[in-house]
C-alpha cells in the first residue's frame, strides 16, 4: 500500500520535465522589494552576463547586449514591460543600460555592489514579515474576496460611521429615482482659489435630503445624476468593452485579480472608457486602475511613494470627469474632452506610459516651487500633460 501511494503521488516526472533550463527563477525577498517583473528580468540579465563572461564575450567595462526579442524569449515579458522594469532596475542601482554601436543595440552591465543588493533584500524581508504579521492580526480578512477588494471597500466605507448607515443611505437613495438639478447663483465664484473650478447647469428646483454615502462631500443639491451603488468590477470591464471570461476563468471582483498581467495581457488597447463611468468616481477609478495596470506595477509594499502618487493621479482624473465641465486656466473643459483624450492615449499607447512621464514632470514642478493647492494644480497640469502627450514608437528599441 505504501509503495502504491508513493508512486501515485510522486512528482518525479514533473520535476524532471520542469528542469532548471526551462524554469524562470526569481529571488522572493528581492521581488517583495522591487517587484516580480523587475526581479525576473534582473535574474535573466545576470545569467546572460555570466554566459558572456564564461565565453570571453564581454565588451570593455563588462558590457553585454540583449535585444528586446532575446530578453522576451528568456522572461516572456514584452517591450513595454521590459522598458518599465529596466527603468526601475536602473533607479535602484542594480544595472546600467546604454545604446551603443551601429545599428544601435541595448547594452547592459550588472552593478557589482553587494551593499545595494543586500539592502533591497533586507527591505523585502521586512515587507514579508509585515505581510505575515498583518495576516496573523487580521485573520478575518484572509478571505480571498476581501483581500482582492480591500482598497475598494475602504473607499466605499470612507467617512461612514457604520455599515448600518450605509444600508440606510442606500434605502433612502433607492426612493429617489431622479434628483432635480441644482440651483446655482449666476456669477458665483468657487471658494477654492485654484486653477480648477467645477461647474454645473442651473435649474429652478432644489432638494436637500440627508444622504451620507455620496463621495467628495457632494450634497444632493449639487448633482443631477441618479444615485446608484458601485458597479461590479466585471461590469466595469464590460463597460470598457472587454469580455472578462475571455481573460480569466473566474469572475474578477477587483483590479487586483489581474496583478500579474501588464497592459498587453489585459488587452487595454481594445478598451474604451464609456461616458457613463463618470457618474460614480469609484467606478471610474477602478477602470483607470485596470487600464494603467495599477496592481501589476504596485503590488503591496512595492514603492509606496510612487504607488501613492499614482493613486492621486487616478483620483484626480476621476474627479476631473465627474462634473459636466471644469475650468482649467480660464478655459472650460468638458468631461467628454478628457475621456476622449484618455481613450486616444489608450488606443495608441499605454496609460501607464503617460503616467510615468507625468510622474517625472510632476516631481520636477514640485521641486521648483512651493504649491499652495497641490490637488487643484495637479488637475491643471494633468490636462496639459494629456494634451501634449506624444505616442512613443518602440521600433527603434528593438534593434
Amino acid at each position: 500500500m505504501s509503495n502504491n501511494y508513493e508512486n501515485k503521488y510522486s512528482l518525479s516526472a514533473i520535476i524532471q520535465l520542469l528542469n532548471p533550463d526551462n524554469t524562470i527563477s526569481a529571488h522572493r525577498m528581492l521581488a517583495h522589494a522591487i517587484g516580480m517583473t523587475e526581479t525576473i528580468i534582473y535574474s535573466a540579465l545576470i545569467s546572460k552576463q555570466t554566459y558572456y563572461l564564461n565565453n570571453n564575450m564581454l565588451h570593455d567595462g563588462g558590457w553585454f547586449f540583449s535585444t528586446i526579442a532575446d530578453l522576451q524569449e528568456s522572461t516572456t515579458f514584452g517591450a513595454k514591460a521590459q522598458k518599465t522594469a529596466i527603468g526601475n532596475l536602473i533607479k535602484h542601482g542594480l544595472i546600467e543600460c546604454e545604446c551603443k554601436g551601429m545599428p544601435a543595440k541595448r547594452y547592459f552591465r550588472i552593478t557589482n555592489d553587494m551593499e545595494i543588493l543586500m539592502k533591497l533584500i533586507d527591505e523585502g524581508t521586512e515587507i514579508c514579515k509585515k505581510i505575515s504579521a498583518k495576516a496573523n492580526r487580521n485573520s478575518y480578512e484572509n478571505d480571498e474576496i476581501s483581500n482582492e477588494n480591500s482598497y475598494e471597500k475602504s473607499e466605499i466605507l470612507e467617512d461612514i460611521e457604520s455599515v448600518e448607515n450605509v444600508e440606510k443611505s442606500v434605502q433612502t437613495a433607492e426612493k429617489l429615482q431622479y434628483l432635480p438639478k441644482a440651483v446655482t447663483n449666476e456669477g458665483a465664484q468657487s471658494s477654492c482659489p485654484s486653477a480648477v473650478t467645477c461647474t454645473r447647469p442651473a435649474d429652478n428646483h432644489t432638494i436637500k435630503p440627508k444622504i451620507n454615502n455620496l463621495k467628495c462631500n457632494q450634497s444632493i443639491n449639487q448633482t443631477d445624476r441618479l444615485i446608484s451603488a458601485p458597479m461590479k468590477f466585471s461590469d466595469i470591464m464590460e463597460n470598457l468593452g472587454l469580455d472578462w471570461y475571455t481573460l480569466t476563468a473566474n469572475e474578477p471582483i477587483s483590479e487586483k485579480h489581474f496583478m500579474y498581467r501588464d497592459e498587453i495581457d489585459r488587452k487595454t488597447q481594445k478598451c474604451k472608457i464609456s461616458y457613463s463611468l463618470k457618474n460614480d468616481k469609484r467606478n471610474m477609478k477602478a477602470a483607470l486602475r485596470y487600464l494603467c495596470a495599477y496592481s501589476h506595477y504596485f503590488g503591496e509594499g512595492n514603492d509606496e511613494e510612487r504607488r501613492s502618487l499614482w493613486e492621486t493621479i487616478v483620483t484626480a482624473l476621476a474627479e476631473m470627469v465627474e462634473p459636466d465641465s471644469i475650468k482649467i486656466n480660464g478655459r472650460t473643459v468638458m468631461y467628454h474632452e478628457i475621456i476622449d483624450r484618455l481613450n486616444e492615449i489608450i488606443e495608441n499607447s499605454y496609460l501607464s506610459e503617460c503616467f510615468i512621464g507625468f510622474e517625472e514632470h510632476w516631481r520636477t514642478l514640485v521641486a521648483k516651487k512651493e504649491i499652495t493647492y497641490p490637488k487643484a494644480y495637479m488637475k491643471s497640469c494633468l490636462w496639459n500633460w494629456l494634451c501634449d502627450f506624444e505616442f512613443e514608437d518602440f521600433n527603434d528599441l528593438q534593434k
